[in-house]
C-alpha cells in the first residue's frame, strides 16, 4: 500500500476494521487514510471482497477455531493471564488463512485454464480448405464444413471435431491415437488416410484410402473396423464394410478432381458435379434423360461444362443462382 502510514495501516488492522473490532482511535486513523487517496479506498474494497468470499464459503471460522483448540493438550492447571491491550486475534488469523487459500486456488485455476491447449476453428465456406495440424497431419475440408482442433495435442490422444466432410492424412503415432468426432460417430486411427462425410440429412459414412480405422456409432453403438479400400455407411441396412467401387470414388472428386461416369444418367451426373464444384445445375428438356460415359480429369467447372456442351450439343445458361443446361437430348 502506497502510504506514509504503511507501518500502521496493515492487513490485520484493515481486517479488524471490516469486522468492527477496531477502537475509536484506530477507526479514525483508517477513515483519514481512506480520504487521503482513491487507491486506498480500492485497497479496502479489495480486502472486503476477499473477506466476503470467505463468508460465502459457509465456513464457521469461530466454531472451527474452538474445535481446533479442544484438540490441544490441556494445561495441567488453569493459569490466569492478564489480557494485553492488543491480544492475539485468532479470528483474524483464521480469516487471513482462508484468504490465502482462496488466493492460492484462484492462482491455480487461472494457471490451469490459461495453459490448457487453445482450441482453433477452421471453416471452409464455399471453398475447399487445407489445414495443417500440430502433429503434421493434413486435413482437407470440403465446402461448407468445419473442423475444431487444438493448437497443440495432449499426451494421450489427438482429437478433432468435424462437421461436414473432410479428407484426413494422419501422421502415424503408435502412442497417441487420432480421433475424429462427429455428431453421429467417432473414427479412431493411429496413422492412415481416409474420408469422413457427416453432412446433416445425408448418409453418414467413412471411406478408407490407406491403413485401418475403427468406427463407433454414437446412436446404435456399432463398432466397425475398416481396412484400405473399404467404406461403411452408418444406419444403413448392411451392417458390414463394403468395398469401394469406381462409382464411390466420385464422392472424393472434390479432393481428387477426378470424375468417372459409365452409362450414368445425366441427372445423376449433374448431382455429382454439383457436389464436386459447389454449384447448382438445372436440366431442361429431353437432355435430362440422356445416359453418358465420360471422364473429367483435373478440370474446372468451366472445362466440365464445355465437355458437356460439346457431347450433348446443349445450350448452357448461367445466372446468379444456378447453371441451366438445355437441349433436345443425346
Amino acid at each position: 500500500m502506497n502510504d506514509n502510514n504503511n507501518h500502521i495501516i496493515n492487513e490485520e488492522l484493515l481486517t479488524r476494521y471490516l469486522l468492527g473490532e477496531t477502537n475509536a482511535e484506530e477507526s479514525a486513523l483508517i477513515v483519514k487514510w481512506l480520504e487521503a487517496s482513491p487507491e486506498n479506498r480500492k485497497t479496502l474494497q479489495h480486502h472486503k471482497t476477499l473477506i466476503d468470499m470467505v463468508s460465502l464459503s459457509n465456513q464457521n471460522i469461530d466454531d472451527e477455531w474452538q474445535a481446533f483448540k479442544t484438540k490441544l493438550n490441556p494445561r495441567p492447571k488453569e493459569i490466569k493471564l492478564e489480557i494485553p491491550e492488543h491480544k492475539v486475534n485468532y479470528r483474524f488469523w483464521a480469516i487471513a488463512a482462508s484468504i490465502a487459500i482462496i488466493i492460492g486456488l484462484s492462482v491455480f485455476f487461472i494457471y490451469f485454464f490459461n495453459n490448457s491447449p487453445k482450441q482453433l476453428l477452421a471453416e471452409s465456406h464455399d471453398q475447399v480448405k487445407d489445414v495443417m495440424l500440430a502433429d503434421g497431419s493434413n486435413i482437407s475440408l470440403n465446402r461448407n464444413s468445419s473442423l475444431e482442433y487444438p493448437e497443440a495435442f495432449g499426451k494421450k490422444e489427438r482429437m478433432v471435431k468435424l462437421k461436414g466432410e473432410a479428407y484426413f492424412k494422419v501422421k502415424h503415432d503408435d502412442n497417441k491415437p487420432f480421433v475424429v468426432e462427429t455428431d453421429k460417430f467417432t473414427v479412431t486411427v493411429l496413422g492412415t488416410s481416409f474420408y469422413v462425410s457427416s453432412f446433416e440429412g445425408q448418409p453418414q459414412q467413412v471411406f478408407v484410402e490407406t491403413g485401418k480405422v475403427k468406427c463407433v456409432s454414437k446412436t446404435s453403438g456399432e463398432n466397425i473396423i475398416l481396412n484400405a479400400g473399404e467404406k461403411y455407411i452408418f444406419d444403413a441396412e448392411k451392417k458390414v464394410p463394403e468395398s469401394i467401387t469406381d462409382k464411390d470414388k466420385n464422392n472424393f472428386a472434390w479432393k481428387t478432381a477426378s470424375l468417372v461416369f459409365v452409362n450414368e444418367k445425366m441427372a445423376d451426373i449433374a448431382t455429382m458435379i454439383d457436389k464436386t464444384y459447389g454449384c447448382q445445375i438445372v436440366l431442361k428438356g429431353k437432355i435430362n434423360s440422356c445416359t453418358l460415359t465420360v471422364n473429367f480429369e483435373n478440370l474446372t467447372i468451366d472445362g466440365v461444362l464445355n465437355v458437356l456442351q460439346t457431347i450433348l450439343d446443349a445450350k448452357i445458361t448461367r445466372n446468379a443462382k444456378n447453371i441451366e443446361i438445355s437441349g433436345q437430348g443425346c
